[in-house]
């Protein structure tokens, strides 16, 4: 059995509308807008596997016109249903009568689709953190290895980080990791940025730097002391630092190292190159070339 199936209890909770009962409808006498939001194929896959082992935990919502349904919340649940064969979906059922006009009923569909708080990369890393933790706990399938049991291994290794990242991820099917976007390399780096310490974690959660992956990365890198010391710096009023990059440079006096552009890494790699492979390049991007030459001459 998959982490999803197991652990999850559900990976689209949503909250049921104030009105209306719950129903076992027709699938087939659901109308979908073609305004709906386009379902991820990968998330409908996922929602079905989970579904065809829990059943479905979280009916969707839809509006009655005397026979037929317009669908307002659930399209990837109902698909979801739909694929395991099932004719009858459970379903939140609200009147027509219920909205003043087919404006009134389009808000509602919208308010649905976009009026939630997505998570950002810290509060995705830590859930994927416990999620891992839970499923380590209730199945004993992870663990970090026998040289770690042993000791010779730091609990937060890259070695033990990467097996953790690597059987964790494998508890999915492909169709799941693509949906959730958790392979073994952001597994990984989920698990890295949820080793930020607690209280900092706590202290940036609705910072700018709480949805950026590059730069939680670079905070998970130091030390649990001066990662206060870059929160007070992020935090402060005004801003003493914009970056983790720029707090280091407060706190070390030392001018943070700036990354490469793409075509400055890629040139030093090139130069290195010995003249065959440096021909074999050229003849590989020969009409890149050929565009580059021609821009010159104009």
């Amino acid at each position: 059995m998959n982490a999803l199936s197991k652990i999850s209890h559900g990976v689209n909770i949503v909250a049921a509308p104030t009105t209306g009962s719950l129903q076992a409808i027709e699938i087939a006498a659901i109308d979908v807008s073609p305004n709906h939001r386009k379902p991820d194929p990968d998330w409908v896959t996922t929602l079905r596997e989970d579904m065809a082992r829990l059943g479905q935990h979280t009916p969707i919502q839809v509006v009655d016109f005397g026979g037929r349904f317009q669908l307002i919340k659930g399209l990837r649940r109902m698909l979801a249903v739909e694929q395991l064969g099932l004719v009858h979906i459970d379903a939140f059922v609200q009147s027509a009568s219920e909205f003043s006009s087919s404006a009134a009923l389009r808000m509602e569909q919208i308010s649905a689709q976009i009026m939630r708080r997505e998570l950002s990369v810290l509060d995705r890393s830590t859930n994927v953190a416990d999620w891992r933790a839970i499923y380590e706990t209730t199945t004993g399938v992870i663990r970090p290895g026998r040289k770690a049991i042993r000791g010779k291994l730091a609990p937060n290794s890259d070695d033990v980080l990467d097996a953790h990242a690597e059987l964790f991820a494998g508890t999915f099917s492909e169709a799941a990791q693509r949906a959730l976007g958790l392979n073994k390399d952001a597994v990984k780096r989920h698990l890295r940025i949820a080793k930020i310490d607690a209280d900092v974690i706590n202290r940036i959660a609705l910072h700018a730097i709480a949805d950026n992956q590059s730069e939680l990365l670079a905070l998970a890198a130091e030390t649990a002391d001066r990662q206060a010391a870059i929160a007070d710096l992020l935090l402060s009023q005004p801003p003493g630092a914009s970056s983790v990059a720029g707090a280091l440079y407060l706190i070390d006096g030392t001018v943070p190292k700036v990354p490469l552009a793409p075509w400055e890494t890629f040139s030093e790699r090139f130069t290195n190159l010995k003249e065959p492979d440096q021909e074999r390049f050229f003849e590989v991007h020969v009409a890149a070339i050929e565009r580059w030459f021609a821009r010159r001459s104009n």
